[in-house]
């Protein structure tokens, strides 16, 4: 399952997740050996989706991974092959044909066919998750660094005439929306085909047209509408709309939601509103599962995050499953997104491949989850070097880029470089990454840095902008509990830095919200970082299978009360 609903209700859809044979290269050897056309006699096997680092045997294992399957067509046929995520280059092949690459571990990828022949066909996927100082993310990053195919494989049969693309946008005024859709139709015939186009919302129809394709060709269909008194997508209230396309032999579904996003006086405005943000980060990242997060264990992680009161998340640091998004959709929270370009120094930003990787990563991005109503914030990168001349041509460059994609979204980052970074002008809202009490000083020092900082941005033109608290916080060692609230790694200092920052927070009208650090303990890279106690980054407010520890009860009871607060002010203002 990818989508927490159907996107096909006529065209034909086959999962081609299973067991698939599995070759380890750590040689570099197949390509040279031709394995795409002769695979390798193995008797071992692999889930699909999966990382093979949750695999006994293979916790370590960085490099080159071959895997195989079949599928059967009872008669010729038009294909589309969907990978929805390879971590994190993919080289694919189809009965001993090279279909292409792609680079990027977290967004999808496909290939459409025409004419394959029935019969048994042979699927090889080359997949390499070494990681250099030319990848993104880099060689050295606070994660675990898994391998595989670790989202679902998608198989589907496409009609002479198919909807290659839906794409919904809009410009909100009230609850009137001017609607702007394009369905772009391909042709796989030879020959002239006409077919019937229905647009419909919610299953009602609200536009019909026969349009005429010449044979191979691609039509461009554009409608544009005025739409009275639409439902609008809140914060803690979701409503949704199922936008389809059909043409009686293919369709195609995507859901969106009507809100505005803007800011105002140093807060994030939906719908015209400010919203005090109160959220966490959350890396989708199990031990038992690794990147490949099954949707079960997604509704258990919002169930939780919600229980804590929080109506915003940070996706890090890289594109979250579709699934996961249709869930904050559902639920109405604000979402974070951004690419895995962490910790990145300025020689690295300079580098061609490095700038290329990313941009194209952004683009696909947002091609994905542009009709997500959950998603307010588009990051370009995290903790980059962005007090240099690289860090700030590189930050231009990608700002750039998402708005020329899309405008009705804010462009942001997280810097850790508070009081020496050069691109906050650049920037709808800026993202704070600062953690005193753990890294270094202690936790009482935000009350003086906090001033200091919006002095700075105002000296660099951009103390107007809302500001967040993207990270702060330290680690937990979950059941290491005691008298000593200023013993590190305890529980009970780890809920103390979360009480005293959230209470500087919420004290500076400056802020207008936070994401603690982090939601779970997630595995880290441990030969790279050897000070992560047990492997993990620890910094969780619940351990790794999801058991709450002290600061989660500390930040409940704040963030809740928060909200309590909130409420009453709203109801005498009423």
């Amino acid at each position: 399952m990818i989508r927490a609903f159907d996107e096909h209700r006529i065209r034909s859809v086959r999962w081609l997740d299973g067991q698939w044979a599995f070759a380890a290269d750590p040689d570099d050897q197949g390509i040279r050996q031709e394995w795409y056309k002769r695979f390798p006699a193995t008797e071992d096997k692999i889930y699909v989706p999966g990382c093979w680092n949750n695999d006994i045997g293979r916790y370590d294992y960085e490099g080159p991974a071959w895997y195989r399957t079949t599928f059967y067509l009872n008669e010729q046929q038009h294909i589309r092959l969907i990978f929805h995520a390879v971590l994190g280059y993919a080289e694919v092949y189809l009965d001993g044909e090279r279909l292409g690459d792609h680079y990027g571990g977290f967004t999808p990828f496909e290939y459409v066919l025409a004419d394959r022949e029935a019969g048994l066909h042979e699927l090889i996927v080359r997949c390499d998750n070494t990681h250099t100082r030319q990848t993104i993310p880099l060689d050295r990053v606070d994660w675990f660094h898994y391998g595989g195919i670790i989202r679902p494989v998608e198989l589907q049969t496409l009609p002479d005439v198919y909807i290659e693309r839906l794409t919904v946008t809009y410009r909100l005024q009230g609850r009137q929306a001017e609607v702007q859709c394009s369905v772009r139709l391909s042709s796989l015939a030879k020959e002239p085909r006409e077919v019937p186009l229905c647009l419909m919302a919610d299953d009602r129809p609200f536009h019909n047209e026969t349009v005429a394709l010449p044979g191979g060709s691609v039509a461009e269909i554009n409608i544009n509408q005025l739409w009275d008194g639409v439902r609008l997508w809140q914060v803690g209230q979701a409503e949704l709309y199922t936008i389809t396309a059909s043409t009686g032999e293919d369709d195609r579904s995507d859901r969106i939601g009507f809100r505005s996003i803007g800011t105002e006086g140093g807060r994030i405005c939906i719908n015209g509103q400010p919203v005090y943000l109160q959220g966490v980060n959350r890396h989708e990242e199990h031990p038992e599962w690794g990147f490949a997060f099954p949707p079960k264990l997604m509704k258990k992680d919002i169930d939780i995050i919600e229980h804590l009161g929080c109506n915003t998340i940070r996706g890090s640091h890289y594109p979250m499953s579709p699934y996961w998004l249709d869930l904050l959709d559902e639920r109405g929270i604000v979402y974070w997104s951004e690419i895995p370009m962490w910790g990145f120094p300025k020689d690295v930003l300079a580098d061609p491949v490095v700038i290329g990787r990313g941009y194209r990563m952004i683009e696909e991005l947002i091609d994905r989850d542009l009709h997500h109503p959950c998603v307010v914030f588009w990051s370009v990168h995290n903790e980059i070097d962005t007090n240099t001349r690289e860090g700030y041509e590189i930050t231009k460059t990608y700002v750039d880029l998402v708005r020329s994609k899309d405008t009705s979204r804010l462009v942001t980052c997280a810097t850790h470089r508070p009081l020496t970074d050069l691109t906050l002008g650049l920037l709808d809202v800026i993202g704070l990454n600062v953690y005193y009490g753990w890294y270094n000083g202690k936790v009482e020092e935000f009350d003086a840095f906090l001033p200091k900082f919006h002095a700075y941005a105002a000296s660099v033109g951009a103390g107007d902008k809302p500001v967040l608290m993207t990270e702060f916080g330290g680690a937990g060692i979950f059941g290491d509990v005691g008298w000593e609230e200023d013993r590190m790694f305890s529980e009970d200092y780890q809920a103390k830095i979360h009480a005293k920052a959230l209470a500087s927070f919420r004290a500076d009208p400056k802020i207008a919200g936070t994401y603690i650090w982090q939601f779970a303990d997630i595995r880290s890279d441990t030969p790279r970082f050897r000070d992560r106690a047990r492997g993990f980054n620890n910094k969780g407010i619940v351990n790794e299978y999801r058991k709450p520890k002290q600061a989660y009860r500390v930040i409940r009871d704040m963030y809740r009360s928060a909200i309590a607060r909130e409420g009453e002010d709203g109801a005498q203002q009423e």
